[in-house]
C-alpha cells in the first residue's frame, strides 16, 4: 500500500470517527445511528435524518457537510487514481513505446527472451543496434523496457510483427524454446519481408532442414557453437586469445565489420588497389561474399567490386568509424 492511499485511509477514518463521536455526543445516539449518519451525510445521498435532529445537531450536520465533503471527495479520487494507476500507465506506456516503434528502421527483432535471447540483444545493443524484443510472457522485466521497446505477443502472428516493424527491420532472430514455434516465426517472417536477414535456433537436426526450408537464412545449434569454440580452445589457444580479445575494451582492439555494396556506393567498378582502404584507414578485406553466394576470401588486389557484394574487413573501432564516416555503410 502506497503512503498516499494510507494517508487518504487515514483521513477517511478520521472523518467517520469525528461525524461519528459528535453525534453521539451532541444527540445522544446509539454509536451505530451515530455511524449511519454521517455515511448519509457524506455520502449526500438524502435518505433522510436517522433520528431528529437538535439545532446543535443541525449545526454539527451543517460543517459536517461543509467540511467533510471535500475531504471525502480528495480520499476517493485518491483511491481512484491508486487503482487506475498501473493501467493508466501501462496505456501510456504502450502509446509511448508504438511512436517509438513508428521511428524504428534498420532495426532487429528478437523473438523470445530465453539464454539465447538476452545473450542476442546484449550483444546488440552493445554494438549500437536498434532492437525490438518480441515475447510472449509478461515476465520481462522493467529494466530491460528501459532499453528496448518490448511487444507482449505471440511471435509467429502477423500484427504482432507487423507492430514491431518488420518492414522496416533489417533481421530477426528467432530463439523461441518451441523449435515448432521458431519454423512458425521465420515463415511468417519470410512472407511478410523478403529482403530480411533471418536467424533461427535449433537443437533437432530434423528442425534444421524445416527452417531453411521456411527461409531462414542462417540456423544456429547453441550447443554445437558452445562445444565448437571448447574444441577450438582446445587446438588452436593462441588464436581464440585473439578472437575473444578483439573489440574497444580490449588492448588489441581489433574489429570485424561487413559493408553492402549497393548500386551507388562509391567502390563500385573499381579494384581494391584503386579503392586504397588499407593505406587510408588500415583495413585489410578478409572476404566477399557475391550475391551468387559464391564467397572470395582473401580477395587480392586486383578484385574488381560489383553491386550488392557484402564485403568483410578487419580494423580497429578508431579506423572503422573513419571509414564509415567517409562511406556510408
Amino acid at each position: 500500500m502506497t503512503r498516499s492511499l494510507q494517508s487518504s485511509l487515514g483521513i477517511l477514518l478520521l472523518i467517520l470517527f469525528t461525524g461519528t463521536f459528535g453525534y453521539m455526543e451532541i444527540e445522544g445516539w446509539q454509536a451505530f445511528d451515530a455511524l449511519y449518519m454521517t455515511v448519509v451525510t457524506l455520502s449526500t445521498v438524502g435518505y433522510g435524518e436517522t433520528h431528529p435532529l437538535s439545532p446543535a445537531g443541525k449545526m454539527f450536520t451543517m460543517l459536517l457537510i461543509i467540511l467533510g465533503i471535500g475531504n471525502v471527495a480528495f480520499v476517493f479520487r485518491t483511491l481512484s487514481l491508486e487503482l487506475l494507476n498501473p493501467f493508466i500507465g501501462r496505456a501510456v506506456k504502450e502509446k509511448k513505446m508504438l511512436k517509438q516503434l513508428n521511428k524504428l528502421s534498420g532495426h532487429y527483432i528478437v523473438c523470445g527472451y530465453g539464454r539465447i535471447g538476452k545473450d542476442v540483444i546484449s550483444t546488440l545493443v552493445k554494438s549500437g543496434q536498434q532492437v525490438v524484443l518480441v515475447d510472449l510472457a509478461r515476465s520481462v522485466s522493467e529494466e530491460l523496457e528501459m532499453l528496448v521497446p518490448v511487444i507482449h505477443g505471440d511471435a509467429s502472428s502477423e500484427e504482432i510483427l507487423e507492430k514491431a516493424g518488420i518492414l522496416r527491420a533489417k533481421g530477426l532472430v528467432a530463439c523461441v524454446q518451441s523449435e515448432a514455434e521458431n519454423v512458425f516465426i521465420t515463415m511468417t517472417a519470410r512472407e511478410m519481408n523478403a529482403d530480411l536477414t533471418i536467424i533461427a535456433r535449433f537443437e533437432e537436426e530434423s528442425t534444421q532442414k524445416k527452417l531453411l526450408r521456411a527461409g531462414a537464412d542462417r540456423v544456429i545449434n547453441p550447443y554445437h557453437i558452445g562445444s565448437a569454440h571448447i574444441s577450438q580452445i582446445i587446438v588452436k589457444p593462441t588464436i581464440s586469445r585473439i578472437l575473444d580479445s578483439s573489440g574497444p575494451e580490449s588492448g588489441l582492439n581489433m574489429n570485424f565489420e561487413e559493408i553492402d555494396l549497393k548500386t551507388t556506393h562509391p567502390w563500385l567498378g573499381q579494384t581494391i588497389r584503386e579503392c586504397d582502404i588499407r593505406a587510408s584507414f588500415n583495413a585489410i578485406f578478409v572476404a566477399i561474399e557475391k550475391t551468387s553466394g559464391e564467397i572470395v576470401s582473401n580477395p587480392g588486389a586486383d578484385y574488381l567490386f560489383e553491386p550488392f557484394d557484402r564485403v568483410v574487413l578487419i580494423a580497429d573501432s578508431a579506423n572503422f568509424k573513419r571509414l564509415f564516416e567517409a562511406y556510408e555503410r
